[in-house]
């Protein structure tokens, strides 16, 4: 029987690293979409994408020490 072992970790890594960016770029089309809907300009839509991304946790280097 296959798929009852967990992908390696090169895949598990490429995986969370693909469905990041998925969820960001979902967070900016929301945020496209909200400022439309509120009728802003693009200088204030910067500002507001500038404000998503501070809230964006950044993700941690892999470290290589041993």
């Amino acid at each position: 029987m296959a798929g009852n072992k967990r992908p390696s970790f090169l895949k598990r890594q490429k995986e969370q690293l693909r469905q990041a960016r998925a969820v960001e770029k979902r967070e900016q089309r929301r945020a496209r979409k909200e400022a439309r809907a509120a009728g802003l300009g693009e200088s204030e839509f910067g500002e507001l994408a500038e404000l998503t991304d501070a809230n964006v946790p950044a993700e941690e280097p892999a470290s290589d020490e041993e």
